[in-house]
């Protein structure tokens, strides 16, 4: 499937995703070491590394300078479902173990609504992109994530403040 036919519509997310397919290299999983941090600098403030545990637990091991600032803190060496509050942790749980099941790629955005009235406080867009050392089960996920349409003070509690979201796009690629 060409990356221009796709739902995402973020430039870097289509480069990161173009760049996972080809060093995937025609398998349906690149492993870890294929992916070299020198081919992608543009990218790497955006991307996170993630660790999925034998007891279906993730761990972030490197968070992008630009997520650690727009999440308010730098998670590195923390379990997901410790760093994040509120329903959309269970939202991004859900959102890993279905690209792990699936061992696809998987496109998301949401809408982060103010508590007071719905109205739109942040949008991400984010990229789920499997790696594996056996070609059969995940052992990372390589994820890439952007942020749009955030106040200072909204950015600073991103993990530290639940709130509202709305899901509206979802795509397993």
């Amino acid at each position: 499937m060409e990356t221009a036919s796709l739902p995402i519509t973020d430039e870097r997310l289509r480069a990161a995703y173009d760049y996972w397919r080809r060093i995937a290299a025609g398998n349906p999983m690149p492993r870890r070491r294929d992916l070299d941090p020198t081919d992608i600098p543009r990218l790497l403030p955006h991307v996170m590394l993630i660790d999925v545990l034998a007891d279906g637990r993730y761990r972030y091991r490197l968070i992008g300078t630009a997520n650690a600032r727009e999440h308010g803190m730098n998670a590195t060496g923390r379990f997901l479902d410790d760093a994040m509050k509120g329903e959309y942790r269970a939202h991004v749980l859900h959102l890993y173990d279905e690209s792990v099941r699936a061992r696809r790629a998987l496109y998301s955005e949401s809408l982060f609504l103010s508590s007071a009235g719905g109205a739109v406080e942040r949008h991400t867009k984010v990229l789920f992109m499997p790696l594996s050392e056996d070609g059969a089960t995940v052992s990372q996920v390589f994820v890439a994530q952007v942020f749009l349409h955030i106040e200072q003070n909204t950015r600073d509690q991103h993990f530290v403040v639940a709130r509202p979201f709305k899901e509206i796009a979802h795509v397993l690629l």
